[in-house]
């Protein structure tokens, strides 16, 4: 064949080809390419959200049931679960279906959006509504606004915060939906990846209305982020905190400047001052102390409490360890700081470290800045010679900056508190609030076979979990992968105590508490009527220091009582509603005893009596630094007596006064102590509940979470009321779940048997249901 011939054969089969072409494809390529805009990718399985937060435990112990077997599904039902009304039927269908890890009852119905909105519509809402603010005028706010390049995503948040509720929207940008043909992954949902991620493809929307060949939207949906915190840790207290430290340390400076030129007050004997010089000089300054480190204390109260709250409301959750699972409430005080800081807590490490300043240094070092001159010895040699309360520069300065260091702290603390929303819509109290936040999603799979757990074996089945609030609920938070770092995080630093108990609840430091307390007692006359007197003249401080100590550890006692005082109303049985929503953690230091009285909880209301005391022994305690016992005894001639009397700062009344009330303060607090641990030092409880976890693992198979369907956004009050309506009685002990098995924790009445530390009611009735490996 010749060139051209050749040549023209070429010509003649591409206009064959182009022929063809235009009236038919290529058989292999045969696909209709309008359906790419939302195509399948190979081996893709579609997930139910919400319904656990790891897949690698997902259902792992759960029974097999088949579709035959199960003729309705009873988890659609959102109303109240009856007992009266369901029959054995439905409750063996239930126990089924409990059984296989599919909550009923309404349990577990996830987050349905409230209404949807387009892009367009959005960025022009937003829009006018930026035109309308611009015309008006603008204050300074601490919070987070948005600014001038605001994102789409900053917009729909704000706007899901704006209404309350939660909003869906359809991102609409038809002109940049990457598409690549040869990967055969489909769309990818208006990301800017060139891949699809096949471990993430739950995240993709599932309904993606077609408008054409490469064009579709991309849905996301919006939580409302409330953001409720309690009084103290608003901006008016932490400011008014901020204030009142600088204050107290430039005075304590300007006291300090005055001193130097002259006494600030000058007398010979006591009794000629007149009595509001004597109260100012001698009492005013340690309450006021006092005073500054209890408004500290309210603060840390709710920081420490709340604080799992802000993890959980972090874009992306936290791990179970820095959130669910963690315990700041029984954790010793001084320790805190430490374990804030390893978790990146760092509004709780600030707020805990001014605390133990304002609580424990400030009252030292007041006690030790005031001085009388001259000195106890030339007091002795002279009564009558001419006295003067003057400011110690050393001590002074010490305590002007320790005041100066409570402020920055607490300026630190309210720039972490304004910057991030605590995610609540109301406070959390009790079993019932964490029940009412727990029922929307399908977070109580997750604590399947724990109801008797220890703290680190909650800690080994929740560590490769992360978790959210969305919209004022727990959930899982499944969008974020877990590396296997992430899961062994924590693992080091998790305590092994397995007692139920706090440590302060417990004989081995309640026997040194009670001794100290004793004593203390005993040190107390022994450094006044003794030689040993020369301490208090050398080491003035070394007293109130005492006082101190002893107030800090029985805020650890009481902090305890405070928490396990609701579950053991529970583990006495057939407890009222009250039980439930009672949280005597959240309240604030002085309201609890007066609460705890009313309520009839006798031994709350003392030990709360007794934090009060302890404020008042430091004041008694603080008046003994300058002062000897043996001037104020009868036992010596009369001019002996008014000597003595003359050459200190105390007078008769007063020193036995603040005497007797130190030491009645001290036997009171001792029998208090000794009283507390005879009525709550046994164990009636698996576990300390003192983390969100360990409640949960309580509750997670309880029949009474059907009364709290839809509660989650209930106030305290609100939800008293309803449990009251209801008319149920409670209990802690075991009894049968909603999944037929016997389980320990809280559940409505009656239950099938009190919970007895140590025995184990499933393996003695359902051996075969036992998971041997817990145990």
């Amino acid at each position: 064949m010749s060139k051209s011939q050749t040549t023209q054969k070429r010509l003649s089969q591409r206009k064959s080809l182009l022929k063809y072409s235009q009236d038919a494809s290529i058989p292999e390529e045969e696909f209709d390419l309008n359906l790419l805009s939302a195509a399948m990718p190979m081996g893709f399985q579609v997930k139910t959200h919400d319904k656990t937060a790891s897949e690698a435990t997902e259902y792992e112990d759960a029974p097999m049931v088949y579709p035959t077997g199960m003729p309705f599904d009873l988890s659609i039902f959102h109303e109240s679960m009856n007992n009266e009304t369901i029959t054995p039927e439905m409750r063996q269908q239930i126990n089924r279906q409990e059984a296989a890890g599919i909550l009923t009852g309404g349990l577990g119905a996830g987050f349905t959006p409230d209404s949807s909105i387009t892009s367009t519509d959005l960025m022009a809402e937003q829009s006018q509504s930026v035109n309308n603010a611009s015309r008006s005028s603008r204050r300074l706010t601490l919070r987070n606004g948005l600014s001038r390049t605001a994102t789409l995503k900053n917009v729909a948040q704000n706007e899901a915060n704006r209404r309350g509720e939660i909003i869906e929207v359809i991102v609409q940008d038809p002109n940049d939906a990457p598409v690549d043909i040869s990967s055969f992954a489909g769309h990818t949902g208006g990301t800017n990846k060139a891949n699809l991620d096949f471990d993430n493809m739950d995240s993709l929307p599932q309904n993606i209305p077609k408008k054409g060949p490469f064009k579709s939207t991309n849905v996301e949906v919006f939580y409302p982020q409330a953001n409720w915190k309690p009084f103290s840790m608003r901006a008016p207290y932490l400011t008014a905190l901020i204030i009142i430290s600088v204050v107290l340390g430039a005075a304590e400076e300007y006291l300090y400047q005055k001193s130097r030129k002259s006494p600030l007050y000058s007398f010979t004997s006591p009794g000629a001052i007149k009595t509001w010089d004597y109260f100012c000089f001698k009492y005013l300054p340690t309450l006021v102390a006092v005073t500054f480190g209890v408004l500290w204390q309210i603060t840390d109260f709710e920081v420490k409490r709340l604080e799992a709250y802000y993890q959980l409301s972090k874009e992306g959750g936290a791990l179970a360890a820095e959130s669910i699972n963690v315990d700041y409430i029984t954790f010793f005080n001084v320790l805190r700081p430490f374990r804030a800081l390893l978790f990146k807590h760092y509004a709780v490490a600030i707020s805990s470290i001014a605390t133990l300043l304002a609580v424990s240094l400030v009252p030292t070092l007041q006690s030790a800045s005031v001085v009388l001159i001259p000195s106890r010895a030339e007091r002795k040699a002279d009564p009558l010679v001419l006295k003067g309360i003057v400011i110690n520069g050393s001590w002074s300065r010490l305590l002007s900056i320790t005041l100066w260091l409570c402020a920055i702290f607490g300026c630190v603390l309210l720039w972490q508190l304004e910057r991030r929303p605590s995610g609540l819509i109301a406070d959390v109290q009790g079993v019932a609030g964490i029940a009412a936040m727990a029922n929307r999603s399908h977070i109580l799979m997750d604590f399947k076979d724990m109801d008797t757990a220890t703290p680190d074996m909650i800690h080994q089945k929740l560590k490769a979990h992360r978790y959210t609030l969305r919209n004022s609920s727990l959930a899982p938070e499944d969008s974020i992968t877990l590396t296997q770092a992430d899961r062994n995080k924590y693992d080091h630093h998790q305590h092994n105590d397995e007692n139920p108990h706090p440590l302060f609840l417990r004989l081995i430091a309640g026997i040194p508490l009670i001794i100290g307390m004793i004593l203390f007692t005993i040190l107390i006359p022994i450094i006044l009527f003794t030689p040993a007197n020369i301490i208090t003249d050398k080491a003035p401080w070394l007293l109130t220091l005492g006082a101190v100590s002893i107030k800090l550890c029985w805020g650890s006692l009481e902090t305890a009582i405070r928490m396990i005082e609701p579950f053991y109303i529970l583990s006495r049985r057939h407890a009222s509603p009250k039980a439930l929503t009672l949280d005597y953690t959240a309240m604030a230091f002085g309201w609890l005893p007066i609460r705890a009285f009313l309520n009839g909880h006798y031994l709350v209301a003392v030990v709360g009596l007794g934090s009060v005391l302890a404020e008042v022994l430091t004041v008694c305690v603080t008046s003994f630094s300058t002062v000897t016992g043996n001037d104020f005894t009868s036992s010596k001639p009369l001019s002996q007596q008014n000597s003595g009397l003359n050459s200190g700062e105390e007078t008769f009344a007063s020193f036995w006064a603040s005497f007797f009330l130190a030491l009645i303060i001290l036997i009171s607090l001792t029998i208090i102590s000794i009283l507390s641990y005879a009525r709550r030092r046994h164990p009636f409880l698996p576990r300390q509940p003192s983390s969100i976890a360990s409640i949960l693992a309580f509750i997670y198979q309880s029949k009474m979470l059907y009364d709290f369907v839809g509660t989650e956004k209930l106030n305290n009050r609100e939800m008293e009321e309803k449990l009251v309506r209801i008319g149920k009685r409670y209990g802690l002990g075991w009894f049968k779940g909603r999944d037929g098995e016997m389980h320990c924790g809280v559940d409505e009445e009656e239950l099938t048997s009190c919970y007895k530390h140590g025995q184990n009611e499933k393996a003695v009735g359902m051996p075969w249901s036992t998971n041997w490996q817990d145990y």
